[in-house]
């Protein structure tokens, strides 16, 4: 049975502004974006994207910071299980839920803080589909203005599923782009699934230290949410420049502090 859709927010919900809306804080002209995050896939890499947000430049006034709604369900199936078990609609079913109700309560767009979840944003209706932003898309975005081979790092969910071989734009970067071999692959695997568990992110950042001259790579792509955890890791450890990456979760950071997104 189909559960109706609440097209009118009961008293006391979240209710939508109008688009032409002023900004609350009192500037005249359009207020910035609300911006809906489903996270929860897992639960530690959505709440960093929230500490990375809020972590830059701050704004003159913190009226002026980036307006977020984060929906955590940390209950969504397993993204890799359901891959590799044919249950992708179970996440879609998930998906679907959350970002419908992120839009009711207001959300201008919609951020799936999951890359592994997006065989299963594609199967959404496109109404919905229309308003989620693509952590993929960014990668390849910024691929168009970073030179050099890099070493893709995503869950072994993603490359069965071709996430990213897949993607529209893989041939005009294929030849910049590498894939660990299978064995590297399951360590990788294991990696991110420790660091769920609030693991150690410097045996993360020393298995990809070790990884990027075995595969001629000068960066990697943090292709998975949960490697965000690691990428702020080097960050803070002052090693960027020794370990250069693109991270998704960074950029989609850094337009939702500048509300460009």
């Amino acid at each position: 049975m189909t559960r109706e859709r609440v097209t009118t927010p009961p008293p006391g919900a979240v209710r939508p502004l109008p688009a032409d809306a002023p900004a609350r804080t009192g500037e005249p002209g359009a207020r910035r974006p609300l911006i809906g995050v489903i996270g929860g896939m897992g639960p530690l890499a959505s709440t960093e994207l929230l500490n990375t947000v809020y972590g830059l430049e701050p704004p003159e006034r913190e009226q002026l910071a980036a307006r977020i709604l984060l929906w955590s369900d940390p209950a969504v199936a397993d993204r890799t299980t359901a891959i590799q078990s044919g249950t992708v609609d179970l996440v879609r079913a998930a998906l679907e839920d959350s970002v419908d109700r992120l839009l009711t309560a207001g959300a201008d767009v919609v951020v799936v803080a999951c890359i592994t979840a997006h065989p299963a944003i594609r199967l959404l209706p496109e109404r919905l589909r229309s308003r989620c932003v693509s952590l993929v898309d960014l990668v390849f975005e910024q691929l168009a203005e970073r030179p050099g081979r890099h070493l893709v790092l995503c869950t072994r969910g993603s490359v069965l599923a071709g996430v990213f071989t897949d993607h529209e734009r893989w041939p005009e970067f294929a030849h910049r782009l590498v894939l660990p071999d299978e064995e590297d692959q399951e360590r990788l695997h294991r990696h991110v699934y420790r660091l769920k568990r609030n693991g150690d992110r410097l045996a993360t950042i020393d298995f990809v230290r070790a990884l990027l001259p075995r595969y001629r790579a000068a960066a990697f792509v943090a292709g998975c949410t949960e490697l965000h955890l690691v990428t702020r890791a080097i960050e803070a450890r002052g090693l960027t420049r020794q370990l250069p990456s693109i991270d998704p979760m960074t950029v989609i950071a850094q337009r939702m502090r500048d509300g460009s997104i």
